[in-house]
């Protein structure tokens, strides 16, 4: 579906390029697909389970969920107003990452991160 946007389809596809060709390196958590089902599953179904599908062949190095990135997550909820994407910052701090590439400026900022838009890729 990303990569059908009008605005961000093409930066999309060069960052999952990069990814596969190995000239960029990606972790996430394990929220990730978790977050793709349900989004996904709101407009098509059958879209939302080849996504997943699709997902899981890239070469990313998964972030397992532990009970110390949930509660790291818990602690920064309060003091951030950032909800579900404090648990993949607590997630990214567990591995010592510190850049995310999103559109979600506002969110990442509250939590520290170095900050990648798409269209700055």
């Amino acid at each position: 579906m990303a990569l059908r946007h009008p605005k961000f389809g093409i930066p999309c596809k060069k960052i999952l390029d990069d990814i596969v060709d190995g000239e960029l390196k990606a972790h996430c958590s394990q929220l990730v697909p978790i977050e793709m089902l349900g989004s996904l599953s709101r407009i098509d179904k059958s879209i939302a389970y080849s996504a997943v599908l699709a997902f899981y062949k890239f070469p990313v190095t998964m972030i397992p969920l532990s009970e110390r990135i949930i509660r790291e997550a818990s602690a920064l909820t309060p003091e951030t107003g950032v909800g579900c994407d404090a648990t993949h910052a607590a997630a990214m701090s567990s591995r010592g990452l510190k850049t995310v590439i999103t559109e979600d400026v506002d969110h990442w900022r509250i939590l520290g991160a170095e900050i990648v838009r798409p269209l700055e890729y």
